[in-house]
């Protein structure tokens, strides 16, 4: 697989660098060897992904704004020429999103970083698409508050690039994913024209727009400010887990807590299938938040039906570890890029996941029809899960051998397609980008085409990260 750019690129390159040098200042400008940073995102060589092979990133240039009016200028000049152009978070997304498939101009945000207001009165926070969480959940602890996402890649993950997923966090049981928290965007469209719209939390005036840009990948604008809503420092914070001879002893406890309308912040169920006769035991960590009387009342009650349920409570320092190293994952990916290199590097064995969202009453059949449909691949499942809510199913697996990743990839596909056939959907975390792309026509139908409308609308040269989301 070549990397390498031809002397035409690498001319078309110096050009469009001097030209974008002249908006954004020539230090914040990579070519050449410097873009090697910027070809990968985390999607990497282990997963059940074999037209991995065949990517080959083509980031001519690297341009790193300071400002929307900055985003804006960059887009015209590329949009101009009929350029391809791709924004760049923290590189965590799992999917190839933040890939550049053509050559292309990556637009890499993470200048753009200011805080500019924390409103502690509306519980609002406004930012620039370029801050980190982890910064910004710092910087709003300061203040009395916290941010409601609180995904994986807290560490290393931008606003921008978890809006862009629509992503789920560690506290989403309560909170919601990222969209759910967003009350305004600017995002510079593909002609860098600017779109601006921030209102309180509800309106009644037509579709909402924001809404476009809220998980598309940056394929219809990319996000360079956003609005948040924000919540204030819980009065208290507790972590329960419970152990069940059975997973569907465990679900039953989550589909009654959710009944009930009990929403934790934290809900992460998972079971590790073994290979004896006995079913593995299954493990729920629940975090409950918010004012001292709600929590009281939350641990009441879940103890209650855990106990019903047939769980025992394995005490509170087995949950509190789980939250202390929910982030680990994300600080080891940072660590791993650093010492080898920008691009991926296996981690140990082929491996790949789906998180599909189901209806409740299908989790069980999904469940069991997955156990047979993995052997049938010749593919072992690590672990089986439940995250936030009873409808969101999560299935991690592995394979060994030379054709380890074929047959994660026949897994995967047979697993989506069951999801689909269930009335459920293919993915609610990691969003689409060019891992799941293929899959989108049997995810949406004719509504794939009402998104290819808007996009040759909005967008009719195909610049903004073409080759994401089945556009």
């Amino acid at each position: 697989m070549s990397e390498l750019i031809t002397s035409t690129e690498r001319a078309l390159a110096e050009r469009l660098a001097a030209s974008i040098g002249a908006i954004t200042g020539p230090e914040n400008v990579l070519t050449g060897d410097a873009v090697a940073e910027f070809r990968w995102d985390a999607l990497g060589p282990w997963r059940g992904f074999p037209e991995y092979d065949a990517l080959s990133p083509q980031p001519l240039v690297v341009a790193r704004p300071r400002t929307t009016e900055e985003v804006s200028g960059i887009v015209q000049l590329t949009a101009q020429q009929g350029i391809a152009i791709v924004p760049y978070g923290g590189g965590s997304g799992l999917m190839g999103g933040a890939i550049a498939l053509r050559p292309s101009v990556v637009i890499e945000l993470k200048r753009m970083d200011s805080i500019f207001e924390m409103d502690s009165e509306n519980l609002t926070v406004r930012v620039q698409a370029g801050v980190i969480l982890e910064a910004l959940e710092q910087a709003l602890n300061r203040d009395g508050l916290i941010l409601g996402h609180d995904p994986w890649s807290l560490p290393i993950a931008t606003v921008g690039g978890a809006i862009s997923t629509d992503s789920l966090g560690y506290r989403g049981a309560k909170y919601g994913s990222i969209g759910d928290q967003v009350l305004g965007l600017t995002a510079v469209l593909p002609d860098g024209s600017i779109f601006d719209r921030t209102t309180p939390a509800k309106t009644s005036v037509g579709p909402d727009l924001r809404r476009l840009f809220i998980g598309s990948e940056g394929c219809f604008g990319i996000v360079t400010e956003a609005t948040l809503r924000v919540f204030r420092e819980p009065e208290l914070r507790s972590m329960r887990a419970y152990r069940f001879r059975r997973f569907e002893d465990g679900f039953a406890a989550i589909v009654e807590m959710h009944g009930i309308g009990l929403a934790p912040a934290l809900l992460d169920y998972g079971e590790h299938p073994g290979d004896g006769a006995e079913p593995a035991p299954a493990t729920l960590y629940l975090g409950f938040e918010g004012f001292r009387e709600e929590v009281g009342a939350q641990k009441r009650r879940v103890r209650l039906i855990c106990t019903k349920a047939g769980g025992r409570s394995v005490g509170r320092g087995e949950a509190k570890a789980f939250w202390k190293r929910r982030h680990d994952i994300a600080i080891g990916f940072a660590e791993r890029r650093r010492q080898g290199g920008t691009r991926p590097r296996p981690a140990g064995g082929a491996f790949d996941f789906v998180h599909v969202t189901l209806p409740r009453s299908r989790v069980l059949g999904f469940r069991a029809a997955s156990t047979a449909l993995l052997e049938a691949n010749a593919v072992r499942a690590v672990e089986y899960g439940i995250w936030c809510w009873p409808e969101l199913f999560s299935v991690t697996m592995t394979a060994d051998g030379a054709d380890a990743r074929e047959h994660l990839s026949g897994a995967v596909d047979e697993l989506l397609s069951l999801a689909r056939d269930m009335g459920g959907s293919i993915e609610y975390c990691h969003g689409v980008g060019v891992r799941l792309a293929h899959v989108m026509e049997r995810e949406h139908a004719h509504g794939l085409e009402v998104m290819r409308s808007i996009k040759r609308a909005l967008d009719p040269e195909g610049i903004l990260n073409p080759g994401k989301l089945g556009l």
